[in-house]
């Protein structure tokens, strides 16, 4: 008589057969057959319907199809970079990804897995998609955050002071204040040799924008290439991560675009939004020189703004005034001259001399230097990672048959 067990035998050897003599049902067939190659890894038609279903039931919104196997190659992307560069997870720290994931819809880990059961979706198909993000975070915290070389990442003290004076607070979004220079590479002039050139020759506001104004083909050009605050989330990520790698006043590397190259002068960078409550107030000293005065002499043996008493010292009380008030309650004038500012920073304005003094951020919530610092490496990061996934694509072999 033959037994249950015998039975299970003889059926999975029914099965070694047929794949032995490539006699599978068409379900099947479909199941395991490539919906797309990246590089040497196949990504099965399983695997993206198991991927439709699992972002339909999180109501991912567009086209689920399209956005499917997008985040399929890119997690095939991810994993390869991950064995490239020998980085792995353990089965524990998984499980633990899939249980924060899940606690995200408000259900303990089982209960999730069992919701995405009724909607056909298997537990592995959770597990490889929390497993290719943990990778990618491990990758990215390999590939730049070196304890030798912290450069690319490093958040320094004036970032984070700017941070600060610019209101910022826990929840607040990195954004940067740029100047631009676009050069078409039609035509006779060379435009990456141009752009190289002017990378070395404007390294000031004053001479990027002069550049600007003579050879950029942007709609910027008339205003000295000067663009108003940009979300760096906004950015391109290969022009988002260079930016983000730059001091305020230096320029990036010669970048190219469809039909042109790029340069970006960064004016100054700072966190936006948060819980901020009002503008932030400025503390600045204005210097009425007499007639005839070198401002620029004076503003050469200047540190800070105490200095300026020394400058003043024998004139008329009302020859330096310095004063703390919002910044939205200046004069428009004034207020932008302040705009262009950092803290230590003079500017000549109407025959006086103006210098930022400090910036106070009116704040709900006053954020702690770590807490900032934590802010501007997360965002910095995530950018980072962003052009590092795009530049793997632009180097992979992807086909879809």
């Amino acid at each position: 008589m033959e037994t249950k067990a015998m039975t299970l035998m003889k059926s999975m050897m029914l099965i070694c057969l047929a794949l032995m003599l490539g006699v599978v049902p068409a379900q099947a067939q479909d199941g395991f057959s490539p919906k797309a190659y990246v590089n040497a890894r196949v990504i099965s038609q399983y695997e993206f319907k198991q991927r439709v279903l699992f972002m339909t039931l999180l109501r991912q919104p567009g086209d689920i199809s399209s956005a499917a196997l997008t985040s399929l190659i890119d997690d095939s992307l991810r994993r390869q970079a991950a064995k490239a560069l020998d980085v792995t997870v353990t089965p524990d720290q998984v499980k633990a990804g899939m249980a924060e994931f899940a606690s995200r819809t408000t259900l303990p880990l089982d209960e999730f897995l069992k919701a995405l059961a009724t909607g056909g979706v298997e537990p592995e198909t959770l597990r490889d998609f929390v497993e290719a993000g943990l990778l990618w975070r491990s990758v990215i915290r390999a590939k730049f955050v070196s304890p030798d070389d912290p450069s690319a990442t490093r958040i320094s003290d004036a970032e984070i002071d700017r941070a600060i004076g610019a209101g910022a607070a826990s929840g607040g979004e990195l954004r940067v204040l740029l100047s631009e220079i676009v050069l078409p590479t039609e035509g006779t002039v060379n435009a990456m040799a141009l752009a190289q050139r002017l990378k070395q020759t404007a390294t000031t506001p004053q001479t990027f924008s002069m550049a600007a104004r003579n050879y950029s083909k942007s709609g910027s050009a008339g205003a000295g290439g000067v663009l108003g605050w940009i979300p760096a989330s906004a950015l391109p990520p290969a022009v988002a991560a260079q930016i983000l790698a730059l001091e305020v006043g230096e320029v990036t590397d010669p970048i190219r675009v469809p039909e042109g190259v790029q340069l970006f002068l960064l004016r100054d960078k700072s966190l936006s939004g948060g819980e901020v409550v009002g503008a932030p107030e400025v503390e600045y000293a204005q210097f009425f020189a007499p007639v005839g005065t070198d401002l620029a002499s004076v503003r050469a043996g200047l540190d800070t703004c105490d200095d300026l008493y020394d400058a003043a010292k024998g004139l008329p009380v009302e020859a330096l005034q310095r004063a703390t008030v919002l910044e939205s309650g200046l004069a428009p004038a004034l207020r932008g001259v302040m705009a262009g500012l950092d803290v230590g920073e003079t500017a000549v304005m109407a025959g006086s001399l103006v210098m930022l003094c400090a910036r106070v951020p009116q704040s709900a919530i006053a954020p702690s230097r770590d807490d900032v610092s934590t802010t501007l490496l997360n965002r910095k990061l995530s950018l980072l990672a962003a052009a590092y996934l795009t530049e793997l694509k632009s180097n992979a072999d992807i086909r879809i048959p």
